[in-house]
């Protein structure tokens, strides 16, 4: 395993900008589950309709003021329109609505990634995605002695109240995994300090595919009200499965003495599943469980 930590502030090179504020844009629509946890913002779109009637393939997308029905501005580097195939655009609020992290990906990965800071009528603009990737790139170099390099990012966040965004991506360079290339996986975790604006801590290294998917799972958020099965034996054998993912995620992330403390409550815990009265319970169980072991994983 080849390991890079860096546990000194590490300046970042990053491109901010300020936008004003300004009138709705026609044909301009609120992206889904772009939303502040205020109501108050949003990212909104071009409708797929306008942009299929213009006939092109960039579309500007702006930070808006819902409530006011008002533009904060334009988003530097970032195209997008509703539904535009190969591509996507989500929004990861800070719980206070203070700012947020605007990740606009391409067909196999992270495009670009931005946190937007409100500023009254206006917002800062810091792209991340370039030290990320560069990041990601020098451990997969690294492991493959190939100065060219390059994978695709799949990052996660959770902005914080304290002005904090913490990182967690991995990256790989075969995505429609040809037989003839050899895959290279890597992983990155990081804070970003938007007070100072600098990344305060950094952790780089080479995996395996068994834990970049292992590890996608544990971050991914687990959505089990939108998810239905035949049974509850097959709820709870799927259930089961990813419990056992995120907890291997865990046992490869966590220091040997951390991850002590998590197989001592796993044993506990699994005492307690097994008691359970019914097939029912016990995957409600395993729910909390596997929502509890990827907290350890941040």
């Amino acid at each position: 395993m080849i390991l890079f930590r860096h546990v000194v502030p590490i300046l970042l090179i990053a491109a901010t900008s300020r936008a004003f504020a300004g009138e709705w844009p026609k044909d301009y629509i609120v992206q889904e589950n772009s939303k502040s946890p205020d109501g108050h913002y949003a990212i909104i779109i071009q409708s797929r309709e306008a942009a299929e009637e213009q006939d092109t393939n960039e579309s500007d997308v702006y930070l808006a003021d819902v409530k006011a029905h008002t533009t904060l501005g334009k988003i530097d580097n970032v195209d997008y329109f509703e539904n535009q195939n190969h591509a996507g655009l989500e929004a990861f609020w800070a719980p206070d609505s203070s700012y947020c992290v605007v990740e606009n990906d391409g067909r196999y990965g992270a495009g670009t990634i931005s946190i937007l800071e409100i500023k009254d009528s206006h917002f800062a603009q810091t792209e991340i995605d370039e030290r990320i990737q560069n990041w990601l790139d020098g451990a997969m170099k690294k492991q493959s002695h190939d100065k060219e390099m390059s994978g695709d990012v799949s990052p996660h966040f959770r902005p914080g109240n304290d002005r904090k965004v913490r990182v967690r991506a991995t990256s790989q360079n075969n995505p429609k995994q040809f037989d003839d290339v050899k895959t290279y996986y890597a992983l990155f975790q990081g804070t970003y300090d938007l007070a100072s604006k600098r990344w305060t801590v950094t952790d780089t290294r080479s995996i395996t595919e068994d834990q970049s998917g292992e590890l996608d799972i544990g971050y991914n958020e687990p959505a089990f009200e939108n998810t239905t099965y035949d049974s509850d034996e097959d709820r709870a054998k799927s259930l089961d499965e990813q419990m056992n993912w995120v907890y291997q995620a865990a046992k490869f992330i966590l220091p040997p003495a951390r991850f002590a403390k998590v197989k001592q409550e796993q044993t506990e815990w699994l005492k307690k599943r097994d008691a359970a009265p019914s097939i029912k319970a016990k995957c409600e169980l395993m729910e909390a469980r596997i929502k509890a072991l990827q907290e350890v994983l941040w």
